[in-house]
């Protein structure tokens, strides 16, 4: 009799044992496929963001994109989004050209526009420029 115990005993252990495993494993493969659907989803969408992209913008927009993205990855991520929002939310349907890239990058960036001067060999911002020939104005009137 002590023997029969044992045995349904291990076959009850075994059975559960083995339900969980199963239960395990269905997990498991429940999670590989989502993960798959999930890498070709985004697949999908990537092969769509780069049709659109080779669709409007030139190509030496596209060359500049590219380098952003591998000099600053941050900021030509961000340039990439706001170019695909304007098309996609907002219906913008002219090229975009490396000059609109680079407008948008600064912007990003919070820069300014930058006007350089060379005068005599020397560059120099040309707010300092302006300043410095209205100084010399303002000295050349006062000596006359």
């Amino acid at each position: 009799m002590a023997k029969t115990l044992e045995v349904s005993l291990l076959t009850d252990d075994d059975t559960e044992l083995a339900m969980i495993r199963r239960k395990k494993m269905a997990e498991l493969v429940a999670r590989e496929k989502k993960m798959k659907a999930s890498r070709e989803h985004q697949q999908k969408v990537g092969a769509e963001r780069e049709k659109l992209l080779k669709r409007f913008l030139d190509s030496d927009a596209m060359v500049y994109l590219e380098n952003l993205k591998k000099s600053e990855p941050a900021i030509g991520n961000r340039v990439q989004e706001i170019i695909l929002s304007l098309i996609v939310y907002r219906g913008v349907r002219q090229i975009v050209t490396q000059l609109d890239v680079r407008y948008i990058e600064r912007q990003i960036k919070g820069e300014g526009p930058k006007i350089r001067v060379q005068r005599d060999g020397e560059t120099s911002d040309f707010g300092a420029y302006v300043r410095e020939a209205i100084k010399e104005n303002k000295d050349d009137t006062k000596k006359d």
